[in-house]
């Protein structure tokens, strides 16, 4: 299987599942999109060992991480606004409050989690695994 391919079949794969995930909201069963995810993750990453041309190589992950780093401080950035600006607005609007505290602990999960999972992976490569 060639790249292309693979990211025709992901390509379809998405939109199907969307479609999916669109009917059982509005019929409101949310077990069989999740079943259904699984089941196409599966498939997609039996699939990806099949591909026979390079999917991605060193520069691709560490342009990855690097993105992944910015965008994580750029959410953070726009959410503690946010947060801050709802939260004064509190009193004008009983809603923004817990809207505030879920950007705030939202934030501070996403921070923890990347933290947690940076330091998982620095033990790894200092151990040489």
């Amino acid at each position: 299987m060639t790249s292309r391919q693979y990211k025709i079949i992901k390509i379809i794969a998405t939109i199907f599942l969307a479609i999916v995930f669109g009917q059982a909201i509005v019929l409101e069963n949310y077990l069989i999109p999740v079943i259904l995810f699984i089941i196409t993750v599966l498939v997609l990453l039996k699939l990806r060992g099949k591909v026979k041309d390079i999917i991605a190589d060193e520069r691709d992950y560490a342009l990855g991480g690097k993105s992944a780093f910015l965008a994580i401080q750029i959410y953070s950035w726009i959410a503690v606004i946010s947060m801050l600006i709802l939260y004064g607005l509190r009193d004008s609007n009983s809603f923004f409050e817990p809207i505030a505290l879920t950007l705030a602990y939202s934030t501070c999960i996403l921070m923890l989690l990347y933290a947690l999972i940076f330091r998982f992976y620095n033990k790894i490569k200092f151990l040489g695994k």
